[in-house]
């Protein structure tokens, strides 16, 4: 069981681009914080991760937590918990609310926007990725800013280690071809706006960020806690496998314990140390995320889903169900329809 691409699936990623920037300095805009993106965008989920592409030119980002990134033409930054930033190549410029730069959106086209000046020219696309909010942590064991790069970053922070920055910090991962040719190909998609370019760019971003999530996975050092690190981990990855591959079973600790070869108390200390929380606790999260999924996208009765996520009895289901999202699994449905 590939439990990365089966947990991006159920959770719905999905990518787009939403403007196309020229500005000559001084300049300087504010990215309010994701919920206040998400209105703005008229998005049905707050959990959103704006990124980033600097085409031509460099600047900087200022980020909530006051760190800042240079970044330079060919550079991505992801910002996966979606932090409120100050995008610019003039600290002394009060920045403008994207709000106000940006057109009214619509769904035929992406805008470009200008600021007209006399010094040097940045050239960036700006997008976002968005997914479910209620099950997601993928997204808790990311840093504050995904850094992609070509140039060297040793001066500035080694890859996989990061700038220090108290409780998270800033990755920089190194592009190498592949990322390199997907990048290019997002920038040329962006500056020919042929047709379906706009569906394009969002698969692009797609690639781009799951690209960028494998290569820092690499990088983690052992025992770092966070999910991508329990998937990775020889113990822990394989239970979490067998909780993706069959929700449905009634499983102990003791049973994942026994496939992973280890006690159940060794199970049971690495999976939360890693993870966050013990091993049922988060099959029941999962259950109920994959309940949400195939309500969403399927026309299988509840009981049929009841019984394909673990619960013996619609009832049961409908309970836990409930407790989770706030509805009853049918009203949810008809409202998320």
């Amino acid at each position: 069981m590939d439990v990365l691409s089966d947990t991006l699936r159920v959770l719905r990623l999905s990518g787009a681009v939403f403007f196309t920037a020229r500005f000559a300095s001084p300049w300087g805009i504010f990215s309010p914080p994701a919920g206040a993106l998400a209105q703005f965008l008229s998005l049905s989920t707050d959990c959103v991760t704006p990124f980033h592409v600097v085409v031509e030119g460099r600047c900087a980002i200022n980020l909530e937590n006051h760190q800042t990134i240079e970044l330079d033409a060919g550079d991505v930054i992801i910002l996966p918990h979606g932090a409120a930033h100050v995008m610019g190549n003039d600290q002394q410029t009060d920045p403008m609310p994207l709000g106000a730069l940006l057109p009214p959106l619509t769904n035929g086209a992406i805008p470009e926007i200008e600021i007209e000046g006399p010094g040097q020219v940045t050239r960036f696309i700006c997008g976002f990725l968005q997914c479910d909010r209620q099950f997601n942590p993928l997204l808790r064991a990311l840093p504050d800013a995904l850094v992609i790069s070509n140039r060297d970053q040793a001066a500035r922070a080694a890859p996989g280690h990061g700038i220090s920055s108290g409780r998270k910090r800033t990755t920089v991962i190194r592009s190498g071809e592949w990322l390199g040719a997907t990048l290019r190909q997002t920038v040329e998609e962006s500056d020919h706006g042929d047709p379906g370019s706009v569906v394009m760019l969002g698969r692009l971003a797609e690639i781009l960020f799951v690209e960028a999530l494998r290569r820092y996975m690499r990088e983690l050092p052992p025992a770092q806690p966070g999910w991508l690190s329990g998937v990775k981990d020889p113990v822990v990855g394989q239970a979490l496998a067998l909780l993706h591959a069959n929700p449905e079973r009634d499983w102990t600790v003791d049973d994942l314990a026994r496939a992973a070869a280890v006690s159940r108390s060794t199970l049971a200390d690495r999976f939360t140390l890693l993870i966050g929380e013990p091993p049922m606790r988060y099959l029941t999260r999962w259950r109920m995320q994959l309940a949400q999924h195939l309500l969403r996208q399927t026309e299988l009765t509840v009981a049929t889903v009841a019984a394909r996520v673990g619960y013996a009895s619609e009832v049961a289901f409908g309970h836990a169900f409930k407790r989770y999202v706030g509805q009853p699994p049918v009203l949810w449905r008809l409202s998320d329809s």
